[in-house]
């Protein structure tokens, strides 16, 4: 039985209010932020993705792409950036949904019959005591939309546009300080 401390409220019970700064802003890109990110690929959303964390950092990504993704381009998933998914508390969906890597095989052609292949050696993927998570495999499309929902998950949230060139992005210096 679950107990709530100020009665029931519907909705999912994993994701907070929004931040009160976060409530007040406009929909849509901002005029100014504090931190704009130029692509969305991995590295860009899971910047923003740890930005997001922080409701009084302004953050934007902006991509050359009219839309996400819709095909990996790579989706192998060291275990490493499983445990980066794990910080950020999404890698127990990755794990469930990817594909586990436990061996690799190396094939030759049969040196009996040319028109068939022959395993020559398979060895451990991940060494032992490297990670408590596996090398995995998920299309990198899907990997890129668990971080843009929790980029855009309250509290902070964060702002994204697409087919942003030079010329339609503006840069406004920081205020000189003394």
């Amino acid at each position: 039985m679950q107990f709530y401390l100020d009665g029931y409220r519907p909705g999912d019970p994993f994701i907070a209010d929004p931040h009160p700064s976060v409530a007040e802003r406009p929909g849509g890109l901002p005029e100014e932020v504090d931190v704009l990110i130029v692509g969305c690929g991995p590295a860009g959303l899971v910047l923003a993705a740890q930005l997001a964390r922080f409701p009084d950092i302004r953050t934007a990504v902006i991509d050359r792409r009219d839309g996400p993704l819709e095909v990996g381009q790579a989706d192998g998933v060291a275990c490493r950036t499983v445990e980066m998914f794990e910080a950020l508390g999404l890698a127990g969906r990755l794990v469930d949904e990817a594909y586990w890597v436990n061996e690799v095989s190396f094939w030759r052609p049969d040196p009996a019959d040319r028109t068939r292949i022959t395993r020559t050696g398979r060895v451990q993927d991940v060494e032992d005591g490297l990670s408590e998570f596996p090398h995995v495999i998920v299309n990198q499309a899907r990997m890129l939309a668990y971080l843009r929902e929790d980029m855009r998950a309250p509290p902070a949230g964060c702002a994204r546009t697409t087919a942003c060139t030079p010329s339609t992005c503006r840069w406004i210096p920081p205020p000189s300080t003394p």
